[in-house]
């Protein structure tokens, strides 16, 4: 083979060719207009791939990132937009403006602390900072007071800014990541060999390779094709299908969608200069959706259409969790209430200071008056700022998005966060087989040929087949035809190559792992299936019928020129090839009739293998006539090209199941969790692998073919003459819901499942009648007729490792590894994230209701709030801190608590009794310290009625024991499934910041004075304060265990 640098690379200049040049031939999309244009212009296509320096078998040259840079300059890249370095909208600023209508309250307290701050020298001519010593005690208190105020609403609103910027900067981290691994991976043709490249990676002149159900990712030019026919709705908007070929309509245009065929291409338009990213521009018809990506033809997120038309999948971001409806109706309700509250205590305390110094007292209006008025204003605020704190409508989000990296880790990619919500509560989940349970790491070891089964040894691949093919009559013809139907039947891009680990070769499996597997086969029976493919070039394949879930088989015919004939190759599932074929080779590897008994042999030896839980397909072939003869067949009418076909062989395949499914499975249904296998393989092989993997555990767990399920939940019985025609959506054939009801709860395995079976069940048990669980069903998937069932469950899990891109796509959660042990852990994630919700709106009813009732009942007792307003906002602060605190890694226990399905709600009965509970012992410790503190500890009486009044230990104590109680209650919210092991994780960094709050509250009692208008404390009075704060974990034990006690009384 000639390569393309010894063709040209020494004497081309350069690229020469310009966007307008290849624009020029991309509008030629029409039949024949492209080739007659490029032979006007060009004279022939080798000569427009010389000048694109590229060749039709190499590729661009080995000097791969100096050319890919240089095209890459040239003609652009392949994205229709830059992905933003970082933080929200990649920008600083854009948070700080954000984060200002988030928190105008803040900003009110920075101003009317400034007002305050002015009026503390109300009765001087100067502000003069030197006389500090020489002003009154009253002023001293009131300015530095107003400072301190002014300074921690601007740190607190620092601190928000800065932690939402690295947020947000770490969350836009992960979503690239997510889009570069969840991207359509394009083989592409670069300095002679093959590789798979992320969609945005494809330069102009590269040479790549589509297929049936694929999108194609840029402009480009049909070099080869075989009987392509694409759907391009999403460019012209015209749903119709549309033949394309080297010397017809060549050109195939970015988001089309290959409906059937193969072809190799030459790219020639990429990114924004493609047909489609243009008229998108010029239409305005892309639409960008913040956080929702689509990864078929953009980095964008235009309408997401079926692949096989132009219906419209449902958008998952419609359909909001019950998460994040709960939170809405909370957040609602307590914003009605902290208005309604606060409107009544700023009333209260302005018109009670007012009539007890004007009326009572018979004071004469001042100016000094004024600044108490402004700071009783602000207390108002303040209480209102910590009753509604900003952060609780979108508290949700912050989680998940502080949630984010960690999962990634975990190999999981979640598409929106919606589904954070749902992932915790699933109560069923409808998986794969195929690299969910099993390893998918393909490798055959039965051979069932010649009438008798041969075995492959593994890991040393030794197999008595070689001897036994030698030895026969017509080894080479039958060597051949094994050989060969398996290396040309199989899809092109598939490869082995063999990799250096641990300074030992083992061999990786690239493309469709069934095909690598035979390809493997090839090379353990002596053949080199590279060699066979290069005599069998793609120009030699006149037609490829491709896998699918309808068909389950892949087959091609080659032209056989020497032979005068025309060859078909078949594989797939051994059960459908078999009854296309009319023919066997004997034990002499002669063709003979396909009788019954030789059919309930073969069959028998299915089944033998099924319950190995080896999966079995079918070798076969048939020599067709070239001529027009009888024994010819019009190639575009397959059930004629696919039948009285001659089996080669019946292959068994091995899939191990994953070393520690068993034991990930039983987790899940431990917690609650119904788990159904729904898979294409035969019923005994599926059986099989759930049985090991404990998907089934006893004999009520059933184990259903396709056919017979459909019949079952249709209540059509098997004898009757309708029993052999299940037609999908035939409203004669609706499915009885009390029969499907009876079923889906003890099915185990699906086997032989149509596509339809799975949205049958998901839609099905999604409606389960009100005398059974709520349902929320999540349910795997891999292939493009997925992408419905997907979008329109609860939750679609995409396997990122072998899934489609129209399949992740579709999803909300995409599964890097494709393993039960990663939605394993997403469930336990999304329970993670429910329970932070849940500890954040817990903390914040209690913290809310305590500081403002305290500042209602301080408003009529003595016209001030007994906590300022500083030492609100401090309390505030630690608010926003706990933040921090929300996303502890999840643990195996998490999963000891039974799903609730779309039932589990934020407000339950537990979370009722431990909020009622902690906030009367909060209150009654706050006002027995405010009204019988000081002849308890022997103090002066703090109760004052100006809000400007000094510190004194009385107060101080009041406010240190309300943030203490604070501060150990968080410990408390650590759990909120009535664990009463409060301690557990205590030992991880995060938990620093329970030091760290102490520590600064601490230096604030000690310190601060004026600032936070506190008096130090003595130490017999800070281990008042501690044990009375320690106290809430204790009050915590008592009321979870008289919780318990009573639900035990109950059941």
């Amino acid at each position: 083979m000639i390569m393309a640098d010894e063709i040209d690379l020494a004497t081309r200049p350069g690229l020469t060719l310009t966007l307008d040049d290849l624009a020029s031939i991309v509008e030629r999309n029409g039949q024949g207009e492209a080739v007659a244009f490029i032979k006007e212009k060009f004279g022939n296509q080798k000569e427009l791939l010389r000048l694109l320096q590229t060749h039709e078998d190499d590729g661009i040259s080995h000097l791969v990132e100096e050319e890919v840079l240089k095209r890459q300059e040239l003609y652009g890249n392949n994205s229709l937009y830059e992905v933003e370095e970082a933080g929200v909208h990649g920008s600083l600023w854009n948070i700080i403006k954000s984060q200002l209508l988030k928190e105008l309250r803040l900003v009110l307290i920075m101003v009317l602390a400034v007002v305050s701050f002015g009026l503390s020298f109300a009765e001087s001519d100067v502000i003069k900072f030197s006389l500090y010593l020489e002003l009154e005690e009253r002023k001293r208190a009131g300015w530095v007071g107003a400072i301190c105020l002014c300074l921690l609403a601007i740190f607190i609103f620092m601190f928000q800014v800065v932690s939402n910027y690295f947020l947000e900067e770490q969350y836009a981290i992960t979503q690239r990541k997510r889009k570069l691994f969840s991207m359509a991976q394009v083989y592409t043709i670069r300095g002679s060999a093959g590789a798979y490249q992320p969609r945005d990676e494809i330069v102009v002149g590269d040479i790549i390779y589509v297929k049936c159900g694929s999108t194609v990712p840029a402009d480009g030019l049909i070099i080869y094709s075989s009987n392509v026919k694409v759907n391009e709705y999403r460019v012209t908007r015209r749903d119709s299908v549309v033949d394309k070929s080297a010397d017809g309509d060549a050109i195939l245009l970015k988001g089309s969608k290959i409906i059937d065929g193969h072809a190799r291409m030459v790219v020639l338009q990429v990114g924004v200069h493609t047909k489609l990213d243009i008229a998108r521009s010029a239409n305005d018809i892309y639409v960008n959706m913040p956080g929702n990506t689509s990864e078929v033809a953009t980095q964008s997120s235009p309408p997401v259409y079926s692949p096989l038309g132009s219906q419209r999948l449902r958008n998952k971001k419609e359909k909001k969790s019950v998460l994040t409806q709960d939170l809405e109706i909370i957040s609602n309700y307590v914003l009605i209430a902290a208005i309604a509250l606060c409107t009544i205590i700023g009333l209260v305390l302005i018109i009670n200071y007012c009539y007890q110094t004007f009326i009572a007292d018979d004071e004469s209006w001042d100016i000094t008056y004024l600044k108490d008025i402004v700071d009783l204003i602000i207390v108002t605020i303040t209480v209102f700022t910590i009753t509604y704190p900003s952060s609780l409508p979108s508290i949700y989000q912050h989680i998940c998005k502080q949630s984010a990296h960690e999962i990634r880790h975990d190999q999981i990619f979640v598409r929106n966060n919606e589904a954070y919500g749902i992932m915790g509560n699933i109560t069923t989940l409808l998986t794969n087989k195929t690299g969910v349970v099993t390893e998918n790491y393909m490798r055959v070891e039965g051979i069932f040929l010649f009438n008798e089964l041969f075995h492959v040894r593994w890991p040393d691949k030794q197999t008595n087949l070689n001897t036994r093919l030698k030895s026969m009559t017509h080894s080479s013809e039958v060597t051949n035809l094994l050989l060969e139907g398996m290396a040309v039947n199989t899809d092109y891009t598939a490869q082995i190559i063999e990799i250096s680990v641990e300074n030992h070769g083992i061999l990786q499996h690239i493309g469709d792992r069934i095909d690598c597997a035979l390809l493997e086969l090839v090379e353990i029976l002596g053949g080199h299936y590279r060699a066979l493919r290069d005599s069998n070039p793609e120009e030699k394949v006149m037609r490829v019928y491709p896998f699918n879930t309808s068909r389950k088989m892949m087959c091609c015919v080659i032209g056989k020129e020497e032979l005068n004939r025309n060859r078909v190759y078949c594989k797939g599932a051994a059960e459908r090839v078999l009854k296309r074929c009319s023919f066997y080779l004997d034990t002499d590897g002669v063709a003979c009739p396909l009788d019954t008994d030789t059919q309930s042999h073969f069959a028998s030896q299915i089944t033998e293998m099924s319950k190995s839980k080896l999966r079995t397909i079918c070798l076969a072939y048939r020599d067709m006539a070239i001529d027009q003869t009888e024994d010819s067949v019009d190639l575009s009418r397959e059930d004629d090209v696919l039948s009285k076909l001659t089996c080669v062989a019946l292959l068994g395949i091995s899939d191990r199941v994953r070393p520690k499914a068993a034991k990930y499975v039983k987790d899940l249904q431990r917690s609650g969790i119904k788990i159904t296998m729904v898979t294409g393989d035969d019923l005994q092989t599926a059986g099989a692998v759930a049985a090991e993997s404990g998907i089934i555990r006893s004999p009520k767990d059933l184990c259903l073919d396709s056919e017979v399920f459909n019949h079952k939940i249709r209540g059509i019985e098997m004898t009757s003459p309708s029993a052999s025609s299940i037609m999908y959506g035939d409203e004669s054939q609706l499915i009885k819901d009390d029969e499907f009801h009876k079923t889906w709860p003890s099915l185990g395995v699906l086997g032989g499942a149509h596509p339809d079976d799975k949205q049958v069940l998901a839609k099905g048990i999604s409606a389960a009648p009100k005398n059974l669980q709520p349902q929320l069903v999540a349910v795997t998937g891999r292939y493009i007729g997925d992408e419905d069932t997907l979008a329109e469950a609860d939750l679609g899990i995409a396997l990122g490792n072998i899934g489609s891109v129209e399949a992740k796509t579709a999803a909300d959660v995409i599964l890097k590894d494709d393993s039960i042990y990663s939605i394993r852990q997403a469930i336990m994630w999304g329970r993670n994230i429910w329970d932070g919700v849940v500890k954040f709106v817990q903390s914040l009813l209690v913290r809310g209701m305590i500081t403002s009732l305290v500042a209602f009942i301080g408003a009529c007792t003595f016209s001030n709030s007994p906590i300022r307003a500083i030492q609100v906002l401090w309390s505030y602060l630690l608010v926003n801190v706990s933040i921090i605190l929300l996303a502890d890694k999840p643990t195996r226990h998490i999963l000891k608590y039974k799903a609730a399905g779309s039932d589990n709600h934020i407000v339950s009965p537990l979370f009722v009794v431990t909020t009622i509970s902690h906030f009367i012992y909060q209150l009654a410790v706050i006002l027995v310290f405010i009204y019988k503190g000081a002849d308890f500890f022997d103090i002066d009486d703090g109760q004052e009625r100006s809000p400007s009044t000094f510190p004194t230990q009385h107060m101080t104590m009041v406010f240190n024991v309300f943030i203490l109680m604070q501060i150990f209650n968080q410990l408390n919210e650590r759990k909120v499934h009535s664990q009463q092991q409060v301690y557990d994780g205590l030992l991880q960094m995060r938990s620093l910041v329970y030091v760290g709050e102490i520590f600064c509250q601490l230096l604030i009692i000690q310190f601060s004075n004026y600032g936070f208008g506190c008096e130090a404390l003595d130490l017999d009075q800070w281990l008042w304060c501690f044990a009375f704060g320690i106290g809430t974990v204790l009050w915590h034990q008592i009321v979870l265990l008289s919780y318990k006690l009573i639900i035990l009384m109950k059941s």
